[in-house]
């Protein structure tokens, strides 16, 4: 009895690009699409946070001569670490969005909200306006909420979950000069301006 063959499965076809419209019909009018860009790192470059998604609602029309108008939202969702307390805190931007797309002649360096259009391409690249927004729209810190204790220097414990049971910090001699500084007494003012 001769060995079987493994049937070998043809090859899954290239996955489309996450970001891109096709711009077949817009003579005909608005193009409308909804579409989630998976694994957001790999597909849109660099962004500030480790996005787990991007969920896009898009439309695109003409605008003046050769140009394009896409205008829409994005939602977005990342885990990252709490900056106080360092516990995984999940983070959610909203945005909307508008971008115009000129011929590459009609593109001013530095031109905000301007990006090029390959005219022979067919399709509408909106990775460059989706990342974008997604870093001016995500928050500078992660905090897991706005009184997060954070962790006790001395032990490590988070606070928010107990108090720590370990020895105070030793005072650093470094401060010792400035004790007793801007402290007034008790009963007056620190100063008699007349």
């Amino acid at each position: 009895m001769s060995p079987r063959r493994a049937s070998r499965s043809p090859d899954p076809p290239d996955p489309p690009e996450a970001a891109r419209i096709g711009l077949e019909g817009l003579d005909a009018g608005p193009i409308e699409r909804a579409f989630r860009v998976e694994a957001p790192g790999e597909s849109l470059g660099a962004l500030p946070l480790p996005f787990e998604y991007v969920d896009v609602e898009v439309e695109v029309r003409r605008a003046d001569g050769a140009a394009i108008r896409a205008r829409g939202t994005l939602g977005a969702q990342a885990v990252a670490e709490c900056r106080r307390c360092l516990e995984p805190t999940r983070i959610r931007v909203r945005a909307g969005w508008d971008a115009l797309y000129r011929p590459p002649g009609r593109v001013a360096p530095g031109e905000e909200g301007v990006w090029a259009l390959d005219a022979g391409s067919g399709e509408l690249d909106l990775a460059g306006p989706i990342r974008e927004e997604l870093w001016v729209n995500a928050p500078a810190w992660v905090e897991c909420s706005r009184d997060c204790p954070g962790l006790c220097p001395t032990c490590g414990e988070r606070l928010a979950a107990r108090d720590c049971c370990g020895p105070p910090p030793e005072p650093d001699a470094r401060w010792a000069a400035l004790e007793g500084l801007g402290g007034g007494s008790e009963g007056g003012s620190e100063s008699d301006i007349p």
